[in-house]
């Protein structure tokens, strides 16, 4: 009875018109640095307002808004040694394709009749993997290394930033194709994983090491 009352929950929410909650979003934050205190930018895929969350440099490199940091149509730029965690508004404006240009977003048909049939087929799978998992038991969760699976989280996240940041410089469209590792050593975090860029039509990949001490990520190695 269970799958049934699932399945039948599913599509009756869909064909009423009422879409499943949406998860609201949040702002999101991005680390920029000024290497060398040359002027650097880091890729914003957001139409919303920046705000400085977190100075990761001092002494010469104060981050100053207008002076050594601002937002233009390139993104977050940086310059004379600032190094920093920025925060970005969530709003995408122009950009529908969740923050990225949809090309394709001009030429698109209506197309709600294939949406309520995805969601009604949705529906339906979802009740048959809530009833498939209903039967077995549960599995225990995955450890973490020491140091907890929060500090984890922020060092991935720093040294996902931080990754995008430097191989924005080879390429267009910088992002974080996967991350294979993140170890806890010596007081802090390793993390890998692969990031990659748009040259040309093709997309050139690149592997790096990020190591993330005291609050600061910074990239190892990247080839």
């Amino acid at each position: 009875m269970r799958p049934m009352l699932l399945i039948a929950a599913a599509a009756t929410t869909t064909i009423a018109g009422v879409a499943p909650p949406v998860p609201a979003r949040a702002d999101s934050y991005i680390n920029c640095s000024s290497n060398d205190y040359r002027r650097n930018w880091c890729p914003v895929y957001s139409q919303g307002r920046v705000w400085l969350d977190r100075q990761y440099s001092g002494g010469r490199g104060a981050c100053i808004e207008g002076s050594t940091w601002g937002r233009d149509r390139r993104g977050i730029w940086v310059d004379n040694g600032c190094r920093a965690r920025f925060r970005v508004e969530d709003r995408y404006g122009n950009y529908p394709n969740n923050g990225y240009p949809d090309y394709n977003y001009n030429n698109k048909k209506d197309d709600t009749g294939a949406l309520i049939g995805g969601l009604i087929l949705g529906g339906l799978v979802v009740g048959a993997i809530a009833a498939a998992n209903a039967e077995k038991d549960k599995a225990p969760a995955p450890s973490t290394s020491s140091g907890g699976s929060s500090a984890s989280g922020v060092a991935v996240e720093a040294c996902r930033s931080e990754a995008v940041s430097r191989v924005s410089a080879y390429g267009q469209r910088a992002r974080i194709d996967r991350i294979t590792t993140n170890t806890a050593s010596a007081g802090g975090w390793t993390v890998q994983g692969y990031a990659s860029v748009d040259v040309g039509p093709k997309a050139v990949s690149y592997a790096f090491t990020c190591r993330y001490d005291n609050g600061v990520a910074r990239i190892t190695a990247l080839n």
